[in-house]
């Protein structure tokens, strides 16, 4: 569940509020009650409130420490906080606890780590969790029946290591790593369309515009107008 909101309509408003004195209520009589410090958090932060719901979910952690949920939703409040390095430790936090970590976690946590200055190591993390689907896909190709434990999308893997590379400064290794996407995915867009961005960003707009025009063509219908506003 995203919880981070930046605008709320005022009868929304309205409604988180009063169901925020539920939770509240609930909590007046039983402070550690592990539904009401969930609730009354992420109510808080869907209010922007980010410093009062982050409070409550580090009790949370405390009530619940193996809940990899719990840890996800303080990583997003404390980037909501611009407190990056808090963020980072929550993120890591649900991956340890967590069985198999979920997309939604690894986003944030390299999004924690570039934002808080660290591309380098958000670059060893991604090449670690590149290196597991690796042998957890050749696991795959000799086992008749595969378990269904794999929760991350390979190419969400590559897309996040060719952003890491280039906040880092590395943009060759970007664009290397956005050519083996094109070249193991060749009928996958968000190869093309990644290259794209970062070859417009370098001023390389006759390159760029032929891989937007790879990426519209293989883009499904509903993704179509994301690639558009890229090759603007």
């Amino acid at each position: 569940m995203k919880v981070l909101l930046s605008i709320v309509s005022c009868p929304r408003r309205r409604k988180l509020l009063s169901r925020l004195k539920e939770f509240e209520a609930t909590l007046s009589i039983s402070p550690r009650d592990p539904t009401a410090l969930e609730g009354a958090a992420v109510t808080l932060a869907e209010l922007g409130e980010y410093a009062r719901s982050a409070s409550l979910l580090d009790d949370l952690t405390k009530v619940k420490p193996s809940d990899a949920d719990v840890f996800r939703l303080l990583g997003e409040v404390k980037y909501g906080l611009k407190d990056y390095e808090g963020s980072v430790a929550a993120y890591k936090s649900s991956a340890k606890v967590s069985k198999d970590i979920q997309l939604e976690v690894l986003r944030g946590l390299t999004n924690s780590l570039l934002a808080a200055k660290k591309p380098e190591e958000a670059v060893q993390l991604l090449l670690t969790y590149r290196k597991d689907l690796s042998s957890e896909n050749l696991s795959k190709s000799s086992n008749s029946n595969p378990s269904d434990s794999q929760k991350l999308d390979p190419v969400q893997v590559e897309l996040l290591l060719g952003k890491a590379y280039s906040d880092w400064g590395h943009v060759s290794d970007a664009v290397a790593v956005y050519d083996q996407l094109i070249s193991t995915y060749p009928n996958d867009f968000r190869g093309y369309l990644a290259k794209g961005i970062i070859l417009k960003e370098n001023k390389n707009i006759g390159d760029a515009e032929r891989m937007f025009i790879q990426a519209r063509f293989f883009a499904p219908d509903k993704a179509k107008a994301l690639v558009d506003r890229y090759s603007r």
